[in-house]
This record gives structure tokens, sequence and C-alpha cells, in this order.
């Protein structure tokens, strides 16, 4: 019995090394594609994002057999991955995009763009864009408000309330600095 169990332990084992060899490329990959939304590259950043979905969807295939291990191996590339998107989607005008990652991470990687459209807000209002970065705050205070009324506990998704409380941080800190420069 123990060396079936072993053998089955072991096979799960070298699966999720196999994983994360691949997953680790996808956090640095949606850095740089963030910093390539900063730079208005949008068209550069949109191919990163299609490279880091399709990276994703392998190392899902890679753990079909494994699914008790997959939050562990990918949650941090599900939540970069939606906070890319979401940024990226926000900048370019458009409405929150559908992304085949659990729940959880989209929620956690919703706080985390709401952190980065600050910092486009204040590029926009420093290149003397100020209807833009009006615009754009005002939808960020409507997102807000939808995404504070969220209220589940961390055994369902962990980190929601501190990820809440920094959003809420960020746009007050947001509105201040707006305030000062009269927008």
């Amino acid at each position: 019995m123990i060396n079936r169990i072993k053998k089955e332990l072991d096979k799960k084992f070298a699966v999720r090394e196999k994983a994360l060899k691949a997953n680790r490329e996808i956090v640095p990959m949606c850095a740089k594609a963030i910093r390539l939304v900063q730079k208005k590259e949008f068209k550069k950043a949109e191919q990163e994002a299609n490279k880091i979905d399709k990276k994703i969807r392998k190392i899902e295939l890679i753990l079909k057999n494994y699914p008790d291990i997959k939050d562990s191996v990918l949650g941090a590339a599900y939540q970069e991955y939606a906070e890319l998107m979401i940024y990226l989607s926000l900048v370019r005008g458009r409405k929150l995009p559908s992304l085949k990652v659990p729940l959880k991470y989209y929620l956690t990687g919703l706080g985390d763009a709401i952190g980065e459209l600050k910092r486009y807000v204040l590029e926009l209002l420093a290149e003397g864009k100020k209807e833009d970065a009006e615009k754009l705050y005002n939808k960020l205070e409507d997102l807000y408000a939808e995404y504070a009324s969220l209220a589940y506990p961390s055994s369902i998704v962990p980190g929601l309330k501190h990820k809440q409380d920094v959003a809420r941080k960020v746009l007050n800190d947001l509105r201040e600095t707006l305030t000062k420069n009269k927008i």
C-alpha cells in the first residue's frame, strides 16, 4: 500500500514541478505587460497578454488530473493576469473583461489593478490631460463602490478585505491629489 501511495504522490509531485517551472515565467511576463500599458504601448501589451493566456491554459492542461494543487501552482499567475487584463481594459476605455480565472483571483487582481490605475490617472494629469484623468478617476470611484460592496470571508476570497482597504486608501490619496490640482 505504501508503495502505491508513494508512486501516485511522486507522479503528482513531478506534474507539480513541471507546472511550476512553466508558471515561473508568468508573473514577470505580467509585470512586463503592465509596463507596456504604462508606456501606452497597448498593442504590445495585448500581444503579451495573449502569450500569458496561452501559457496559463497550457499549465491548466498539465494540472488537469490534479485540481487540488491548481490553486497553489497558478494562484499568483491568475491574480497577476487578472490585474493586467483589468488594467488594460479600463485604460483602453473598455468595460471589465470576462476572464477564465477563478473568481477569487479576479477579485484580488481587481484590487491590485486599482493601484495601477491610480498611477495611470496621475500620469494623465502630468500630461495635462485633466478631463481624461477626471473621467478615469470617476470610473474608478464607481468601480470601487461595487468592489467594496462585496463582503466575503477569507475562506471564500482570501485577502479580499485587505485589497478593498488598500484600494480605498489608494482612491483617497488620489482624490486628495486631484483636489489639490483642482480637477
